[in-house]
């Protein structure tokens, strides 16, 4: 079995929260794999590879999520 790396969990942790809430695009977009790193669009104007997110905690509450 394969361990997955640190950018990995941090992928699955990201892409949990995005499938579970409503994340608008201005906040936070996947944009795909790139040179076997994924990209994410942060505050719809910074494009980060996922190895430069040092962690990732989902607060609770997306503005515009349905309560």
């Amino acid at each position: 079995m394969k361990v997955p790396t640190k950018s990995e969990l941090i992928h699955l942790k990201i892409q949990a929260a995005m499938r579970e809430h409503c994340f608008d695009e201005d906040q936070m977009k996947y944009l795909g794999e790139r040179d076997g790193e994924h990209w994410y669009l942060v505050a719809n104007e910074h494009e980060v590879p996922v190895s430069d997110i040092e962690d990732f905690e989902f607060a609770g509450y997306v503005e515009g999520e349905d309560e």
